[in-house]
């Protein structure tokens, strides 16, 4: 796939938010941030989320001297929308992304939602991908033998539910759901989506990282909801590749009272990814396990795939 950039340095030398054309016409938002020379790192972001750089979140690789992109999936940000993409197909605009940046080779994360596009990445550009780090990363929907929304969040049992009825029940929950997370100041975030929360991430989400947050998804609600329509259909249909495909080295990390992504989904993903080097906090939830260690998470993923 072909594609062209909104500016005329094709190198990793960007600054704040740009677009790259693709072949087709969408656009894909992107940004890259930290030094210009450092290891690359290719990030995927939540649901929602985009390609605002979260400084709470990434401020510790920068600082070892990563040097981070981030995009907004289709539907997000001023990422085009994509109805019917997958989280394979996805990866593909990625690989686009990266050959468009001049990237020889990269690591790839994930966070949450951005799991499954991680693993993706390596399978759809396995030549570049050195690495693949995971950080509270969903299984697939039809992982056999994981009951995928146990030990969840009543939101997320909700939106969950809805993703096996029809188009009009899935709008109409992800339309409620964002009207709760558009513009939320982290207090108001909070209480909207407590049963989420354990005790670590309510200190998480009241500290730097809530107004980053905040900045991330209001930002990638502002021109609608698709993005995330699109990515609770992807994430519950079949993802395109099979997990076990992966071949390079692989490193989780999931908190042991996850309620968004419960730990059961980072244990089935250990005992099916033969590449996997699993890590299970005690306390830590969806939110705490991310903030402030990107960094020294990327540096032990990187001593093994060096």
């Amino acid at each position: 796939m072909e594609a062209q950039a909104t500016h005329e340095d094709g190198g990793l030398r960007s600054e704040g938010l740009e677009s790259l054309v693709l072949k087709d016409g969408r656009v894909l938002e992107f940004a890259v941030q930290g030094p210009e020379h450092g290891p690359v790192v290719l990030f995927h972001h939540g649901m929602p989320g985009s390609a605002v750089p979260m400084e709470s979140v990434f401020g510790s690789a920068t600082d070892r001297g990563y040097r981070i992109v981030t995009y907004s999936r289709p539907g997000y940000g001023t990422s085009t929308s994509a109805p019917g993409r997958t989280v394979l197909g996805t990866a593909e605009e990625c690989r686009v992304l990266m050959d468009h940046l001049g990237a020889e080779r990269y690591l790839v994360a994930g966070w949450s939602t951005g799991g499954p596009y991680a693993l993706a990445t390596a399978v759809a550009d396995s030549p570049r991908v050195s690495g693949v780090l995971l950080i509270a990363s969903f299984a697939p929907h039809d992982a056999e033998g994981l009951p995928f929304v146990e030990g969840m969040g009543v939101q997320n049992h909700v939106l969950f539910g809805a993703a096996s009825r029809g188009e009009q029940e899935q709008r109409s929950v992800v339309r409620q759901m964002a009207a709760v997370v558009r513009d939320s100041d982290p207090s108001n975030l909070a209480d909207g989506i407590a049963s989420l929360l354990p005790a670590a991430d309510v200190t998480a989400l009241t500290g730097p990282y809530g107004a980053d947050n905040a900045a991330h998804m209001s930002h990638a609600l502002a021109a609608g909801d698709d993005g995330w329509l699109e990515d609770l259909r992807a994430l519950t249909s079949p993802w395109g590749f099979d997990p076990s495909a992966v071949t390079v080295p692989v490193e989780l990390w999931h908190g042991d009272v996850d309620r968004m992504v419960p730990v059961s989904h980072g244990r089935w993903l250990a005992g099916h990814l033969p590449t996997l080097r699993a890590h299970f906090e005690n306390r830590h939830g969806h939110i705490s396990i991310a903030v402030g260690s990107l960094g020294d998470k990327l540096d032990r993923l990187r001593s093994r795939a060096a």
